[in-house]
């Protein structure tokens, strides 16, 4: 399987061009998008498996956060150097394509390094011995917790 932490950071960038689109559509398909990263994370803290495998889940996990934390920085950068004061006006002199791509620029670049990082982490842990510990939890726990009935 290729695991170079490079190639797979791409997916961070592949993943904030789907969230381009929706911020650059509709603020409604935004926050739809942004539920749908944080769904994600959900499934992933409650060991609920979106892909066949744990790495898989594990590299899904790190482009939902490295996405949701380029969003923010993004946002926060935009925020910052973007605005100006002239938010009556017809945009000036940038085309649609133009505010498009610099969307995704803001979006994908703090989120591509980030994803770089959090892949390198992925690659050093042993996924397999943490998949057998988390099967004998889950067959410990069988059911429901109830109180002892000895103390009845």
């Amino acid at each position: 399987m290729l695991r170079n932490p490079f190639i797979l950071g791409l997916c961070a960038p592949i993943y904030q061009l789907v969230a381009t689109i929706a911020i650059t559509n509709d603020f409604l398909m935004m926050a739809i998008f942004i539920l749908c990263t944080l769904g994600l994370l959900g499934a992933y803290v409650n060991d609920f498996p979106l892909l066949n495998t744990l790495y898989m889940n594990e590299i899904a996990h790190k482009t939902a956060v490295s996405s949701l934390l380029g969003m923010l920085l993004g946002f926060v950068l935009f925020l910052a150097f973007g605005t100006g004061g002239n938010e009556g006006t017809d945009g000036g002199m940038v085309s649609a394509g133009g505010k498009f791509m610099a969307t995704w620029a803001i979006l994908s670049l703090p989120a591509y390094p980030l994803m770089v990082f959090l892949v390198h982490g992925v690659n050093k842990r042993d996924l397999d011995a943490e998949e057998v510990i988390r099967k004998t939890k889950k067959k410990n726990r069988s059911g429901p917790p109830i109180m002892k009935r000895d103390g009845f």
